[in-house]
């Protein structure tokens, strides 16, 4: 019974660390509008909330689920 609390603990460990935050992110349009940019994981989402998220040619300030 021990090996079986062992190997599930091991495997939610597991399962844990391999999580990465992902949200649904946006930004305003040039006429006001959001435009949707979709789901955005891990450090890609960390570097786009600090640095902001390039549009062609331009970098602009996303709004994500979380705010």
């Amino acid at each position: 019974m021990k090996k079986v609390i062992i190997a599930v603990a091991i495997l939610f460990s597991i399962g844990m660390v391999s999580c990465q935050k992902c949200e649904e992110c946006h930004y305003d349009g040039v006429d006001g509008s959001e435009v949707e940019i979709g789901e955005i994981c891990g450090d890609d989402l960390k570097n786009a909330e600090e640095n902001g998220y390039t549009v062609g040619d331009t970098v602009v300030t996303i709004h994500c689920e979380a705010h």
